[in-house]
């Protein structure tokens, strides 16, 4: 049984299309087991998504042709969450102009709850600014968050919220399991 998920997947790849990178940086970055991130480079490479150097892991063409295949999205920040948030550590993500997909942020809630974080808050910027899905303003000051992120018409924001910071990466990878209906193949 495979612990890692289509979400895991994506911000690996992200990952190392940023940088070269060793199981056991990968497995603190995503929150998971030295044994999983093993599993999930057999498979990445079996998939000739990415190739092992003596310097870690290093993506292939074939591994950014599958990220181009989703959405665009950040890798995961710390963020203060402030009033939008349940728990003391908060990460987010800017998934580039997903709004027309976004209902009511449910889908990305219920995710972050199944993978162990206290909830997740979903953001759309338009017009300038950030509101909620139904078009409600945000009650709180959005700055910060504007800060640490560049927003273009369209973005969503997805806040992760959760005890510890693994946690809300764990949270964040099953969000980012959503951007794509149906797994690549033999994952």
């Amino acid at each position: 049984m495979q612990n890692y998920t289509t979400g895991d997947i994506l911000l690996t790849l992200k990952i190392l299309e940023k940088q070269q990178m060793g199981r056991k940086n990968l497995a603190k970055s995503l929150g998971l087991g030295e044994a999983t991130i093993r599993t999930l480079f057999r498979t990445l490479e079996s998939q000739d998504l990415i190739t092992s150097t003596r310097k870690g892991q290093k993506i292939t063409e074939k591994g950014i042709d599958l990220l181009a295949s989703v959405p665009h999205f950040t890798l995961p920040k710390p963020v203060e969450g402030g009033d939008l948030t349940l728990s003391q550590h908060n990460c987010a993500t800017l998934i580039c102009d997903y709004a027309r997909n976004v209902k009511n942020g449910i889908q990305f809630r219920d995710a972050a709850i199944i993978a162990g974080a206290c909830g997740a808050t979903t953001l759309i910027f338009s017009q300038g600014k950030l509101h909620f899905p139904d078009n409600t303003d945000v009650p709180s000051d959005t700055t910060s968050l504007c800060n640490h992120f560049s927003f273009s018409e369209n973005d969503i924001l997805i806040m992760v919220t959760a005890e510890t910071a693994e946690k809300a990466i764990r949270g964040i990878a099953y969000c980012l399991s959503l951007l794509s209906q149906e797994k690549p193949k033999d994952f």
